[in-house]
C-alpha cells in the first residue's frame, strides 16, 4: 500500500491562473464544478498541470506513462511493479480492473485522484472490442490546485515517505494556434440538414424498437485564439456544473461547460443529475422567467427528462441496495448564462461490491446523449449520424483513492487541433419532437463556444445601424398616459433629446391624438390603436388588459435583423378588430396567436407599437424595435434595411 505525504499551502489566484495557463502547452486537466443548483452541486475545482503519470486507456489495453521524475519513482515502486506486471493485454483486457487495481494501490484518502477524459466510446468499457480503439487518458498527479466550496485554492504536493515535495513547475506562456493552409473546415450538415436527418429519425421513433434518440451534429471553425484563453472567456461569461480543460499530450485541447453533472458520489452516496430541455435564457429577471415558464410548459422535454430518469435507474439499480434509490427533484430549474435547463436528482446507496468504476461504466454513453434502449439507439446513431462522435456524450472524470467520484458528460464542449475547433451539438428526441425546434436548438447550444473564441459576438440594446439611424431628438406628446415619466425615462435612456419642435413624433396615452400624428409619428399602446383607427383599421374596445406579456416575433417585413421571439408587456383597452389591414400598412411583429403588435405606413411614415417597450416586464428586443420604428419614421426617402 503506497501513502503519499502531502503538503498544503494557500494558493494565490496568481499561481492558479500560471497553471491553468500552462495547460496549452503541457498535459493536465481542470475539473471545475462551477455552477450549479445550490445544494445539488456541489461547488469545487481540481486543476492538474503537472502530472505525474498519464494512463492511456484502449480496447486492447492500458499504457502507463511517466511524465515527471516522480512518476518514474512511482512507477518503481513494488505496489505499482506488481500492478503493472499484471496488466494483460488484448482482448481478454479489462480496463476496469486495471484502474480499480491503480487506485487500489493507494490509501484511502479524498485528495490522491485520478482525473481524465474519457470520448463517447467509452460505453465499450464494460465491454472492450478486439480493436485498439481509444477509451481515455487520465492523469495522476504529483502537486494539485483544489478549490473548495467557499472558492478559496489550496496547493497540495504530494512525496513519497523520505522524499522531499516536488518544486512547482515554472509558468509558462500559453502559445498561440498556429496558423495552417488546410482547406476551410466544414460543417456536418449545412442549414435544414440536421432537420431532415431528425424526420428520418422519427419513422423509427414512431416504431416500436426506440423509446428515445438523441442525435448530433458537429460544426467546425478554424481559430486563432489560444484554446485555454477561450476556455477563460468561457467560464467567466457560462459557468456550469462541469467545466473542463484537458490537454492530453498529443495536440489535443478539449474544453467545455456543460450542464450534465452525471455522477456525484461521496461515502458510497450516489447521486445522478440528468438534464434534460434546453430554452434560451432571455436577458433580465423577467426575461429569465419567461424562459423557465417556456421550458416547464414544454410536454416533450418533460416527457424526455422522465425517460432519461427511468433510463438512468435502470443502469444503476443493479449497482445500488435493493430499493435506495429515489428521485429528490423532478424538473428543478436550473439557469445558466444563455440558457435555462430542467433537472432530477436520482439518489442511492452503492452497494457492497460496487464502487464508482462501476457506475461510471454503467452510465457511460447515457441516455440523454443516446437513446432507449441504448444498444438499438447506438445503432441508429451508427447509421444516421454524418461522422463519428468522438469527445461528444464521453465523460470528464475524477476518482478518488477513498472511492469518492465526479462525473461530468461532456456537452458543450470544443475539441481543438491543429488550429480548427469542432463544437458538436445534439438532442434529446421522441416520437413527436419538431424538426425545425431541434434543428434551432441545436444551434443554439453552440453559441456559447463560438463566442469564447470570439466568433459570435453577443448582441445587446439595439444595433449600430440602428444608433445611427436614430434622429437627434423626437417630440413626446403624453395624453394622460399612467406611465408618461417612465417613456420619457425610456427614450433618454436611447440617447434621445426632447424637443417639441422635433420633426419625429412620440404619442402615449388614451387621450386624442395631435395633428401632429397624421406623418413621422411613433404611438405606442392605446395612443397606437387610435392611430390606427384614424387610419382606417378596425378597432374596437375591450375589457382592459393590463401588465399582461405577450410573446412576440418579427415577420419578414420588419426593417431589422430577426431577433428570435421576445417578450413584451401590453397594457390595452382597446384592441384590432377582424378586417383586412387598409393599403399601405406593412406588419412588422405577430404575437404567438398570430395578431399583428406592430404596424408601419411606409408612405406616411408611421409606426404603430401595440405594446409598451418601456416596460420592465418588456425584453431588450422589444426596445430594439422601438429604435427601428423611430428610425423608420424619421428616414427622409431612404430604405433603412440592413
Amino acid at each position: 500500500m503506497i501513502t503519499l505525504r502531502i503538503r498544503r499551502s494557500v494558493a494565490t489566484p496568481s499561481q492558479v491562473e500560471d497553471a491553468l495557463a500552462r495547460l496549452e502547452q503541457q498535459p493536465g486537466i481542470y475539473f471545475g464544478v462551477d455552477a450549479g443548483i445550490p445544494g445539488l452541486h456541489p461547488l469545487q475545482a481540481t486543476l492538474l498541470s503537472n502530472p505525474a503519470l498519464a494512463l492511456r486507456l484502449s480496447g486492447t489495453g492500458l499504457r502507463a506513462e511517466a511524465l515527471t521524475d516522480f512518476g518514474h519513482q512511482l512507477l518503481a515502486l513494488p505496489a505499482l511493479a506488481d500492478w503493472r506486471a499484471g496488466l494483460a493485454s488484448g482482448p481478454a483486457f479489462d480496463p476496469l480492473t486495471a484502474l480499480r487495481g491503480f487506485m487500489g494501490c493507494f490509501a484511502a484518502s479524498p485528495d490522491v485522484l485520478l482525473l481524465g477524459a474519457m470520448p463517447f466510446e467509452a460505453h465499450r468499457l464494460n465491454t472492450p472490442g478486439p480493436d485498439n480503439t481509444a477509451l481515455g487518458i487520465l492523469f495522476f498527479g504529483e502537486q494539485l490546485f483544489r478549490r473548495d466550496v467557499t472558492g478559496a485554492w489550496q496547493l497540495l504536493q504530494f512525496s513519497l515517505d523520505g522524499a522531499a515535495p516536488p518544486a512547482a513547475a515554472p509558468p509558462a506562456p500559453p502559445a498561440a494556434v498556429a496558423a495552417t493552409a488546410a482547406p476551410d473546415p466544414q460543417d456536418d450538415h449545412p442549414p435544414g440538414g440536421y432537420a431532415d436527418m431528425v424526420r428520418r429519425a422519427l419513422d423509427r421513433l414512431n416504431g416500436p424498437a426506440l423509446v428515445s434518440l438523441t442525435l448530433s451534429q458537429s460544426y467546425r471553425r478554424r481559430v486563432q485564439m489560444p484554446a485555454v484563453q477561450a476556455f477563460e472567456r468561457l467560464r467567466a461569461a457560462n459557468p456550469a456544473p462541469a467545466s473542463f480543460f484537458v490537454n492530453d499530450g498529443s495536440g489535443l485541447r478539449l474544453f467545455g461547460a456543460s450542464p450534465d453533472l452525471q455522477l456525484v458520489i461521496s461515502a458510497g452516496q450516489l447521486q445522478s443529475l440528468p438534464v434534460c430541455g434546453t430554452v434560451a435564457r432571455r436577458p433580465g429577471a423577467t426575461g429569465e422567467a419567461e424562459s423557465l415558464r417556456e421550458l416547464l410548459n414544454e410536454e416533450v422535454d418533460a416527457a424526455s427528462l422522465a425517460v432519461c430518469t427511468d433510463a438512468l435507474r435502470n443502469d444503476l439499480a443493479p449497482l445500488c441496495e435493493p430499493g435506495s434509490l429515489q428521485l429528490l427533484n423532478r424538473r428543478h430549474p436550473m439557469s445558466l448564462a444563455t440558457v435555462v435547463h430542467a433537472v432530477d436528482r436520482l439518489q442511492g446507496r452503492l452497494r457492497e461490491g460496487a464502487d464508482a468504476w462501476d457506475a461510471i461504466a454503467a452510465t457511460a454513453a447515457p441516455v440523454m446523449v443516446t437513446g432507449t434502449p441504448r444498444q438499438q439507439a447506438l445503432q441508429a446513431i451508427a447509421e444516421l449520424e454524418a461522422s463519428p462522435r468522438g469527445w461528444y456524450g464521453g465523460l470528464v472524470v475524477q476518482v478518488a483513492s477513498n472511492g469518492d467520484a465526479l462525473a461530468g458528460t461532456i456537452l458543450r464542449a470544443a475539441a481543438v487541433r491543429d488550429g480548427v475547433a469542432e463544437v458538436r451539438t445534439g438532442g434529446d428526441l421522441m416520437a413527436d419532437s419538431s424538426p425545425e425546434r431541434e434543428e434551432q436548438e441545436s444551434r443554439l447550444k453552440t453559441r456559447s463556444l463560438w463566442r469564447a473564441f470570439g466568433l459570435e459576438a453577443a448582441s445587446a440594446g439595439a444595433s449600430a445601424a440602428q444608433q445611427a439611424a436614430l434622429p437627434a431628438s423626437v417630440c413626446l406628446v403624453d395624453t394622460h398616459d399612467p406611465f408618461g415619466a417612465a417613456m420619457r425615462d425610456c427614450l433618454q435612456g436611447l440617447g434621445l433629446a426632447l424637443d417639441e419642435g422635433a420633426a419625429c413624433t412620440v404619442v402615449v396615452g388614451p387621450g386624442e391624438l395631435p395633428a401632429s400624428a397624421n406623418r413621422q409619428c411613433v404611438a405606442i399602446g392605446d395612443a397606437a390603436l387610435l392611430l390606427l383607427q384614424q387610419s382606417g383599421v378596425a378597432v374596437q374596445a375591450i375589457r382592459p388588459e393590463q401588465g399582461r406579456v405577450i410573446s412576440c416575433r418579427a415577420s419578414a417585413e420588419a426593417p431589422w435583423a430577426d431577433p428570435g421571439r421576445f417578450v413584451a408587456a401590453r397594457y390595452a383597452s382597446l384592441a384590432l378588430a377582424a378586417g383586412e389591414l387598409p393599403a399601405g400598412w406593412q406588419v412588422w411583429v405577430r404575437d404567438d396567436r398570430g395578431e399583428p403588435v406592430v404596424l408601419a405606413h411606409a408612405g406616411r411614415r408611421l409606426a404603430a407599437l401595440l405594446f409598451r417597450p418601456d416596460s420592465l416586464l418588456s425584453e431588450p428586443p422589444a426596445l430594439q424595435v422601438l429604435g427601428a420604428a423611430l428610425a423608420f419614421v424619421s428616414a427622409a426617402a431612404h430604405d433603412i434595411r440592413h
